[in-house]
């Protein structure tokens, strides 16, 4: 099904910054470690420039927000699609971003290192970083993962939610316990040479372990919270924060509500269930069809709307997480994972990529100054990268 582009250009840049407070400090750059917006590009028929109202990381957002560099997830749903069905999968995808990028190259440019992404934003553009969610696509075969890299790939996550054949997944209900087989660290070792950034979140905790033992280069957590505040596998506990720090990592914060409060999905059931009648009639007004995008935005408002008020995710509930892990791994250790256009609902403040200042100001009001706000907000990133990718073999 295509999604009707609803806003012209004029509406659309006006739309994107609704929500962002006026501002009297400049805004701070953004590096975001994680967007499925080619997720939405290829199942939804999103054109990144010229995008429907329900989606968040798209190129009239990002500029809203100040976003400088974005990674773009190649994401294949290892659960059902595996071996070179998933390559080809993942190949789709990287060929759809060629196209955006033909069709807006005044504004999003792939990039291979740091240096050309800083030559990318530096031209006004935003620097598109490709990255494997999951290491389905390299059907257990490190020939093919230097094939992705020859065509742009420089990050993987390990896993997605469930285990590989080399790789243990944080969520997997068979065997959580699974860690790296010696073929998966060879696939790590393989990574740290190529230049391209070992991403531990959705890893089994072995996973995590075994990967910083065998990595010779920081790694990353791309969009993980912390699991002091929210207790869920997919969150970094605080000895996983501090051996990330030893690492010279950097955790992005993940903006799914049910990463960042235990409160909240139970609250989210609830309220969906009293609505059920309401939300039956929306669904009937798109058809029937529960992937409908409109549907999904419209039922989102609607059960957001209803939420008790002690259960609500809002920007502060995020920060908090900032918080928790500027504690326990440091400041230089922290930066931002949104999962933009891959989660179904948001905190209240940080629903869109043109809403990434409101972080910025949210910090300042918190006490911190402008070096550590930028460290997380873009600068800590990219010296992960910098060593990871620029200063591979």
């Amino acid at each position: 099904m295509r999604i009707a582009k609803t806003l012209t250009g004029a509406a659309l840049a006006l739309f994107a910054v609704t929500g962002s407070p006026a501002m009297a400090q400049e805004p701070v750059p953004v590096f975001d470690m994680h967007s499925d917006i080619l997720l939405r590009v290829i199942d939804n028929d999103v054109d990144m420039g010229m995008p429907p109202e329900w989606t968040q990381a798209t190129i009239p957002t990002m500029r809203a927000g100040h976003v400088k560099n974005q990674v773009l997830s190649v994401w294949v749903n290892s659960n059902n699609v595996t071996g070179l069905d998933a390559t080809q999968r993942a190949l789709r995808m990287m060929d759809l971003f060629e196209e955006q990028a033909a069709r807006y190259p005044e504004s999003i440019a792939l990039a291979r290192s740091v240096e050309e992404a800083d030559a990318i934003a530096g031209s006004g553009r935003i620097a598109m970083w490709l990255w494997l969610e999951g290491g389905a696509p390299i059907a257990d075969d490190l020939a093919m993962l230097r094939t992705f890299h020859r065509l742009g790939v420089r990050g993987m996550t390990l896993t997605w939610m469930n285990n590989l054949n080399w790789a243990g997944a944080s969520t997997d209900k068979e065997n959580p316990e699974m860690g790296l087989t010696d073929f998966g660290k060879d696939v790590v070792r393989e990574m740290n040479r190529l230049g391209i950034v070992v991403d531990v979140s959705h890893v089994s905790e072995a996973t995590f372990y075994d990967a910083l033992e065998v990595t010779t280069k920081p790694v990353v957590a791309s969009h993980s919270s912390c699991r002091a505040l929210c207790d869920h596998p997919r969150n970094l506990s605080d000895d996983q924060l501090r051996a990330l720090a030893k690492n010279g990592g950097v955790a992005g914060i993940n903006a799914l509500p049910s990463y960042l409060s235990t409160a909240w999905e139970p609250a989210w059931d609830e309220t969906e269930e009293k609505l059920s009648e309401q939300i039956a009639d929306v669904l009937e007004n798109h058809g029937g069809d529960r992937s409908d995008p409109l549907y999904r935005e419209q039922r989102r408002q609607l059960i957001q709307a209803n939420l008790p008020e002690d259960s609500r995710v809002t920007l502060d509930t995020y920060l908090d997480h900032i918080e928790h892990a500027i504690e326990i791994a440091g400041w230089e250790h922290v930066g931002l994972g949104s999962d933009f256009d891959g989660i179904w609902a948001f905190p209240v403040g940080l629903e869109k990529a043109s809403m990434w200042q409101n972080v910025a100001d949210g910090l300042r009001k918190r006490g911190h100054g402008e070096d550590v706000i930028r460290g997380i907000m873009h600068d800590n990133v990219r010296r992960v990268f910098l060593e990871a990718v620029d200063g591979a073999e």
